[in-house]
Formats: structure tokens, C-alpha cells, sequence
């Protein structure tokens, strides 16, 4: 139902014109399962300004994708976020963390949940199907950056908070 594909900008690559990105992704992008390339690119990567994609599409409507590119690893941290305050108090709400582009979650029943990306799209989703997807690919992410970077970087915060969050959407 959901697909989630976490992708890192290639250094020294400049976008400057978003309408040629969908189609040449990999000539400014770096899937996150290319361990071998992360693993190439590894010493020009900057562990505090990580910058990348989420691609996240739910059945074939694509609700994230390459044009909203921003700080990766921060917009990873920010998912988490978005589901803990949604879990606890029904809503929540954060911008990218690098652009003014919204995120909203709202709880619109136990089992459905309405994601708003900017002031154009409003998707109602399965919530905990949604939230599953989220963290797995969330965990995968960070887990990938440490073992690619190694030394420089630490996750292990936003690990724990992803172990965290699956114990408690287990509850729902």
C-alpha cells in the first residue's frame, strides 16, 4: 500500500531547476539501498547537513517526492515527531526543515488519519498502516547512515524513539 524510498542528494550536485529532477533521479540522488555508493560518496558527505528525499506514495499517489527535497536525516526526525504528537493529542503539525512546506497529521477516527503536505494536498490514510511504514523505513534510514558514516554521525536517539513508537502504535 505504501511506498517509501529514502534517497541522499549526491555532493556537489546543484538543483536548479525542480520540473528535471522526477525524471533524472539518479544523477542528483543516491538510493538509500546503494550502500556501496552511499559508502563512494561517504567522505564529501556532510553527517550535519545531510541533505535528500523521502519518496512516499500511498497505492499510485505520490504524496512525497524528489522536488521537496530538504535535510533528510532532520525530515526523518520530524516524521517521528509528527507521529508521537499525533499518537498523544490526535493532531500534529511541523514544517520541512529546511522550506516553508507543512505537514499535518490529524486522527479523524481510530483507524483513519488525514496527512496534509503544503496547502494542496489532504490524503485520508490508514493510520496504523501509515505509522508502521513511517518508523519501519524511519529505522531503516538511520540505521543505514550510522553503518554508512560510521563514527561520524549518532542516531541512536531517534532509534530508541522509534522503538518507542512502535510499542505504543502496537497499543492503539
Amino acid at each position: 500500500m505504501f511506498y517509501i524510498q529514502s534517497l541522499i542528494l549526491r555532493p556537489n550536485k546543484k538543483i536548479n531547476d525542480l520540473s528535471i529532477l522526477k525524471n533524472n533521479i539518479d544523477d542528483y540522488f543516491v538510493p538509500l539501498s546503494n550502500i556501496e555508493g552511499l559508502k563512494n560518496i561517504k567522505s564529501q558527505l556532510d553527517s550535519y547537513y545531510l541533505s535528500g528525499a523521502i519518496i512516499l506514495k500511498y497505492g499510485e499517489q505520490d504524496l512525497l517526492d524528489v522536488t521537496m527535497w530538504d535535510l533528510v536525516d532532520q525530515l526523518w526526525a520530524y516524521f517521528l515527531n509528527l507521529i508521537e504528537e499525533a499518537i498523544e493529542t490526535g493532531e500534529s503539525e511541523t514544517y520541512f526543515p529546511d522550506q516553508p512546506l507543512l505537514l499535518k497529521m490529524k486522527s479523524i477516527s481510530n483507524d483513519m488519519l488525514l496527512f496534509e503536505i503544503g496547502q494542496q494536498q489532504k490524503v485520508l490514510l490508514p493510520k496504523l498502516d501509515f505509522f508502521e511504514s513511517l518508523l519501519k523505513n524511519a529505522k531503516s534510514f538511520f540505521e543505514t547512515i550510522n553503518f554508512v558514516l560510521e563514527e561520524n554521525c549518532d542516531y541512536e536517539y531517534e532509534l530508541n524513539k522509534i522503538g518507542e513508537l512502535q510499542t505504543k502504535i502496537k497499543c492503539m
